[in-house]
């Protein structure tokens, strides 16, 4: 590190090793299909990531107030894939 540059991350605060395994039976040549990630999902993850992170105070109405503002996303993300699909439908010969 050049002198005078201070680390952005705090000591003891390193990269941990990713402690998922690979999964077997997915391969990184298939795309992944958006539509997995529901709101539900997502609502999980975010109370384990604010667990992780300590954010102090109601968990459930953190959740809540982030949702707020993730689940519009989602809803316009699923019908725009659901628009293409269709789109791409009408396109393919032989149908």
């Amino acid at each position: 590190m050049p002198p005078g540059r201070q680390d952005a991350r705090p000591p003891g605060r390193a990269r941990r090793p990713n402690s998922r395994p690979a999964s077997p039976q997915k391969s990184h040549k298939e795309p992944a299909d958006l539509l997995l990630v529901t709101a539900e999902r997502l609502r999980r993850a975010l109370g384990r990531s604010f667990l992780r992170y300590g954010i102090s105070g109601d968990l459930e109405t953190a959740v809540h107030a982030a949702m707020n503002v993730i689940e519009p996303v989602l809803d316009a993300r699923d019908t725009e894939i659901l628009r293409l699909r269709r789109l791409m439908g009408a396109k393919l010969p032989g149908r």
